[in-house]
């Protein structure tokens, strides 16, 4: 037969206590364990939190980057057509001006030809404004100071009988002082009376053009008809006059052409005593 145990013993003959005691530290052991793995997955997720923490903000600096690069993109493009536009208002400014300057050019060439024309007016009426002799030569006199700018000149007519050119005015020089040219005994070659001599048998006129302009600085021939009958010198020019322009050679022509005839015909007039030939007087020349 089979012994009973005693009341309060184990198949394992230990005590309570003591198997009290292991499953004590067993549980110890266990929760020792899974805390310190809680704590180490703890820290684990701390520290995976606080990298990815730290790649959410490098992804952020780089969207900023991002967005700052495509928003210097989107400036550049802006500022780069903003250039283009005024590439070509610089383009159309600058053909608006160019042709602004042709149209002050073309102005100033207009007022450069009507002041010659105005000049050339002022000079064909006095002129003929008069018909004394004295009156006649103090407006050519005149004219060839103020709108040639002759400081030094001198007025020659023809005596046909002594053959000579004689000054008859002068202006700025005493007439007294200039020569007597003799038609019949040639002038040394570069004396101004060689040059006045010229002009008057060839009917050429003088002007010359080198800067500063040499002494006589013109000589005009004075036509009447198919003969001249005597010459316009200019012996030299005031200081801020360099050199004859387009207006100057003008208004030399139109003496040339008009000075003789109207310094003759204020003669004619005087002599008849300011009376007007008779109607059939010039019925009869003009038959």
């Amino acid at each position: 037969m089979t012994e009973k145990k005693a009341p309060g013993t184990s198949g394992s003959d230990r005590p309570r206590e003591e198997v009290t005691g292991e499953l004590k530290e067993k549980r110890d052991a266990f929760l020792h364990t899974f805390f310190r793995r809680g704590a180490e997955l703890t820290e684990e997720l701390v520290g995976e939190n606080r990298r990815l923490r730290e790649q959410l903000g490098e992804l952020e600096k780089d969207n900023a980057a991002l967005k700052t690069h495509l928003a210097s993109d989107a400036a550049i493009r802006d500022l780069l057509k903003k250039i283009e536009e005024l590439e070509r208002e610089k383009a159309r400014l600058l053909s608006t001006v160019h042709a602004q300057a042709e149209i002050t050019n073309r102005f100033a060439e207009i007022e450069s030809e009507l002041e010659s024309f105005a000049n050339l007016y002022v000079a064909s009426f006095q002129i003929h404004s008069s018909l004394r002799v004295r009156t006649a030569v103090r407006h050519i006199r005149e004219l060839l100071v103020q709108l040639v700018g002759a400081r030094r000149l001198a007025i020659y007519f023809v005596d046909e009988g002594d053959k000579h050119l004689s000054p008859i005015a002068a202006d700025g020089v005493d007439v007294a002082t200039v020569p007597v040219i003799d038609l019949r005994e040639a002038a040394a070659p570069a004396s101004a009376e060689a040059i006045v001599e010229r002009t008057y048998l060839t009917g050429v006129p003088h002007l010359a053009d080198t800067d500063p302009i040499a002494s006589p600085a013109a000589c005009i021939p004075l036509q009447l008809e198919n003969r001249t009958v005597g010459v316009i010198v200019v012996y030299s020019l005031l200081e801020h006059k360099k050199r004859f322009v387009a207006v100057d050679r003008e208004l030399f022509k139109l003496l040339g052409a008009h000075a003789g005839g109207t310094i003759v015909s204020a003669y004619l007039w005087g002599q008849a005593g300011g009376r007007s030939p008779s109607a059939a007087a010039l019925r009869e020349l003009c038959a």
